[in-house]
């Protein structure tokens, strides 16, 4: 990782108020995983966004008020979500949106709507690839134009719609295609991660171990990703650097936990301490 990316993350004046590093916002969760958005929202403050809210069906915003401290939270009712959320977006100052942490199936209807009228950089991960499903098309069409996907290979294989390959090496150049054929940044999650961009660029990430195999860890690393785009990074050097401290906060983790031990949670709390290793090394 380029260490002139990390001294400008470092980098606050001392007048600094919490818009100047961004407002979050997480579309996502349902009655059964109302963690998956909370794990995304805790990441992007952890990675120093200055707010976070997340954006949910009323049965899940009154689960989460139960459990939040530091995230804002927005209920979401019927027809009128799509509407609300860019009334939110506008009258908020919010500067990311991230889509799909514990989404159901049955949420496709909001990311086809939402996808046309969004023009923040967009974040989209867990149910939301789902609705993009046969439908890789909507991307192109999108206004946004910073749009980051974050799919594992079973995720990344219904977008492409074809067997992929067994040898990991042998998807770099599918997600090259992908990612410039639909204008997008590719996070194909993995050992090892890579980060194709629509100019053909691939990242290949160094840091990371098989303890982040657990539930919710792709939520942390879509949390990490909206929180440095929330404060200005450039898209290409804001995702590689992403991938780069949430792998690193997954070492972390995995020393003091075990591999075995980690959860996703204890990702989210090494944050700060990935932060700390990184500018040490500046």
């Amino acid at each position: 990782m380029d260490k002139q990316v990390f001294a400008r993350l470092f980098e606050r004046a001392a007048d600094s108020h919490k818009y100047r590093y961004g407002h979050v916002l997480v579309i996502g969760g349902s009655p059964g995983m109302v963690g998956a958005p909370l794990l995304a929202g805790m990441a992007a403050l952890r990675a120093g966004a200055g707010l976070v809210t997340i954006a949910s069906m009323p049965e899940v915003i009154d689960k989460l008020e139960r459990r939040v401290k530091e995230i804002m939270t927005f209920a979401l009712t019927g027809r009128e979500a799509a509407a609300a959320i860019q009334k939110f977006i506008e009258e908020r100052k919010v500067s990311v949106v991230i889509i799909g942490p514990g989404m159901e199936p049955e949420s496709a209807p909001l990311v086809e709507k939402l996808l046309p009228d969004t023009k923040l950089p967009l974040v989209i991960d867990g149910g939301a690839l789902g609705a993009l499903q046969h439908h890789t098309d909507r991307l192109q069409e999108a206004p946004s134009q910073v749009i980051v996907l974050t799919p594992h290979t079973g995720e990344f294989q219904k977008l492409v719609d074809k067997p992929l390959p067994e040898k990991r090496t042998d998807l770099k150049p599918i997600a090259r295609a992908f990612a410039k054929a639909h204008g997008v940044t590719v996070v194909l999650k993995g050992e090892p991660t890579y980060v194709a961009h629509p100019d053909e660029n691939l990242y290949e990430n160094t840091t990371g171990n098989p303890g982040l195999a657990t539930a919710g860890t792709g939520d942390v690393l879509t949390g990490v990703i909206a929180g440095l785009l929330a404060q200005g990074l450039e898209p290409h050097e804001a995702v590689e650097a992403a991938v780069y401290i949430h792998g690193l906060a997954g070492d972390i983790g995995a020393e003091a936990k075990t591999e075995p031990g980690m959860v996703a949670s204890d990702v989210v709390e090494a944050i700060p301490q990935a932060l700390r290793s990184i500018s040490r090394s500046l």
